[in-house]
């Protein structure tokens, strides 16, 4: 059966809300929305930057007109500052955007410690130079060099090819000597190249070793390890240039803050699969080279695949296994707070602490999942629960496990199982009619609603109630909702007249299309040949009160039925005779709440009944009235106007919907909204999709949007 009532658009498939334990603040709806450090949240909205703070408030609003940078990226704030671009400069703010340095400058690198200054670059003679600078602008580091890096408490710089040293005050450490130069500052050493000459040094230029570059690579270095590589293996030289751990390995990577280095060997004559393991400083294996995946470790605990069973587990830094491999996948070691997440045989990731206690999923469907390794993170809920409002946008009731819900019609509105797909009913308070076992559905209509089940492989029609309780049995082919006392059914391919006891009347000739009753009459159409077709209007005692001959002949709609029997529109009274000839009309929209739809010069207006024009034309386009209300489209854009001509909302919006108690639907930004009659926002444009309000209720999803979110292991 073909589904007659009409959603603004289609559903969307359910997800889950947050988790309780990790929600900070949900439902904010921007385009964009990131933790951005110093406690602020960025969003974009309308093309530009603002920030709010944990608790939804604007700390730097968007009317200040900062925009993204490049790839729509939100400006990072450290220690209170964040760099920001205008045209093609740069300029930093604070955290209540004040603009701290101009947007003067090619580039700015914002540094913290131990004392604030800035990388910057400028335009000098028609090349780009760098200096550094401090909040005062004055110069630590003049405009001289090709680049500057900061490293700790030392500024690489670089000009003409060559580097050198200076410390955090600017003053000169190492000249602009080198090929290469790179510093590791906790222990003041570097690796250097001047020409031939290469391997570490110390900060005050003093050749600690030197290796011949045709045999050394030489990568980090920590924990007085340096990782050299030699004929493709790699191994471990230390600060005198000793090889203390012979280049016997595919892989390596610097040694860590337990004296633990991971290293990996590949799988036979394989170019891709690697096992790896860890190493101490004396080569010694610790924790054996035979796993497929191995993390690194953090808060003690490194996660790895067990080559038994391919499960995920958590071994120490002695490789004992601290969390048995139990799960079905992890991608992470402990974060800062001492979580991480695991997906379990539940098919669902979970975040558990390092004792394997389990604080739940995320979501309900446990697909998402966040890293914690700052104060906070934003959580993006693609769908939520379709939620019953009512017009002043305040949340009723939350609709779970539906795949779609319809509108009311009649206080009773059709959804659709998500666990079956197939069709029910709920009433107004949203509670369940009937389950879902309905192949399809017309609205109710007088408390009795025309429903399709599958019967005996096949799909047959019949009546419920409002009640839910079968009141027609499913024996039909076709059937249309109830009007008038009769309605419409098709079997063995023949229709007939039934009324609401299930009495078939059958047709008194063969139409090629029969038209459901209203406003008192069915239409029954005979094609005849030519451009012409003869209509016959059939009164509910079923006699053919009303035979006409037109080009086109429509149902009666208030008491009106609209004829064109010569290519002029003309109105015609329920005694079948033509009281009004609308010459010059080009198009007509059927009457309802006593006015009619009418275009004439390429512009509608409205008539009433007797065909005097009430409300001049002057739309591009415009529809029935609903509740005194009727949308209207002006310069591409739609809005509202009372029957008096009236407009209540001015064309603003790319649609609007008019609702029975004088609130509207509105669509903006791919979303809708609440309107009321005042112009009124209700609420802002944030769900997607939503039923037209009835009596004052609507069913709406919430659109995409941000929830702030922690982890429950922070103190």
């Amino acid at each position: 059966m073909k589904l007659l009532i009409v959603l603004l658009l289609l559903p969307f498939t359910l997800i889950a809300q947050i988790n309780h334990k990790f929600k900070v603040s949900s439902e904010l709806f921007y385009e964009k929305l990131e933790y951005s450090g110093s406690g602020l949240f960025g969003f974009i909205q309308d093309s530009s930057v603002g920030y709010i703070d944990k608790n939804k408030k604007v700390i730097i609003p968007t009317s200040l007109g900062l925009k993204p940078g490049d790839y729509n990226a939100i400006p990072k704030f450290t220690e209170g500052y964040a760099v920001f671009k205008k045209g093609n400069k740069y300029g930093l703010i604070d955290k209540t955007g004040k603009l701290i340095l101009p947007y003067e400058y090619n580039s700015i690198s914002l540094n913290t410690k131990p004392t604030l200054n800035m990388v910057v670059s400028k335009q000098i003679s028609g090349k780009t130079k760098y200096g550094v600078i401090n909040l005062q602008q004055e110069m630590i580091v003049p405009f001289d060099y090709d680049f500057i890096y900061k490293d700790g408490q030392y500024f690489v710089v670089k000009k003409n090819y060559r580097y050198g040293l200076k410390d955090i005050t600017g003053k000169d450490i190492l000249p602009l000597d080198y090929d290469v130069l790179v510093i590791y500052p906790e222990d003041k050493v570097a690796k250097a190249q001047i020409g031939n000459d290469y391997g570490f040094i110390d900060l005050k230029g003093t050749w600690l070793f030197k290796k011949s570059k045709l045999v050394y690579d030489l990568y980090g270095y920590s924990q007085g390890m340096i990782v050299c590589k030699v004929n493709s293996k790699f191994g471990y030289l230390n600060l005198k240039g000793e090889e203390v751990i012979p280049t016997q390995y595919d892989k390596a990577e610097e040694f860590n803050k337990y004296g633990l280095a991971k290293v990996g060997n590949l799988v036979g004559t394989s170019n891709y699969i690697t096992q790896y393991g860890y190493i101490n400083k004396q080569g010694k294996v610790i924790i054996p080279i035979q796993y497929k995946s191995l993390g690194g470790f953090n808060n003690e605990l490194a996660y790895a695949q067990d080559p038994a069973t391919n499960r995920y587990g958590f071994l120490d830094t002695k490789g004992n296994w601290m969390i048995k491999p139990v799960y079905i996948f992890t991608y992470n070691t402990f974060d800062d707070y001492g979580g991480t997440w695991v997906k379990m045989t539940d098919n669902k990731y979970h975040y558990i602490d390092k004792t394997g206690k389990d604080y739940g999923t995320l979501t309900k469907d446990g697909s998402g999942y966040s890293d914690f390794y700052s104060d906070y993170t934003v959580f993006k809920e693609t769908s939520q629960p379709f939620t019953m409002i009512d017009a002043k946008g305040n949340k009723l009731k939350v609709l779970d496990d539906y795949k779609n819900i319809f509108s009311f019609v009649d206080g009773i509105a059709g959804y659709q199982s998500n666990d079956n797909g197939l069709y029910g009913f709920i009433n107004m308070k949203g509670k369940k009619i009937t389950e879902a076992e309905f192949t399809g559905f017309n609205a109710f209509n007088h408390g009795i609603a025309s429903v399709s089940k599958n019967i005996n492989g096949k799909s047959k029609s019949g009546y419920i109630d409002s009640t839910g309780k079968e009141i027609i049995p499913f024996k039909y082919d076709y059937a249309t909702s109830f009007e008038d006392g009769w309605a419409i059914v098709t079997k063995d391919s023949i229709f007939y007249f039934i009324d609401k006891n299930g009495n078939e009347k059958p047709i008194v000739r063969k139409y090629d299309k029969l038209i459901a009753f209203r406003s008192g009459f069915a239409l029954g159409i005979v094609k005849d040949t030519g451009k012409y077709s003869t209509y016959y209007y059939i009164d509910k005692n079923l006699k053919e009160s009303i035979t006409i001959k037109a080009l086109q002949a429509y149902a009666f709609q208030e008491n009106i039925a609209v004829v064109n029997r010569s290519g002029v529109y003309e109105l015609m009274d329920t005694k079948g005779e033509i009281y009004k000839k609308l010459t010059g009309i080009e198009g007509i929209k059927f009457s309802k709440e006593g006015l009619m739809a009418v275009k004439k010069d390429k512009k509608w207006g409205y008539m009433d009944a007797e065909g005097n024009l009430l409300i001049p034309y002057t739309y591009e386009d415009c529809d029935h009235f609903e509740g005194n209300y009727a949308r209207v489209k002006l310069n591409g854009k739609w809005g509202i106007i009372d029957k008096k001509g009236k407009i209540v909302i001015e064309p603003q919006y790319e649609n609007i919907e008019p609702g029975n108690r004088g609130n509207f639907i509105y669509y903006k930004d791919k979303n809708f909204g609440i309107i009321d009659k005042n112009g009124n926002i209700v609420t802002q444009p944030i769900y997607n999709p939503i039923t037209p309000l009835y009596n004052g209720i609507a069913i709406g999803k919430i659109k995409p949007s941000y929830t702030i979110i922690q982890s429950p292991l922070k103190k």
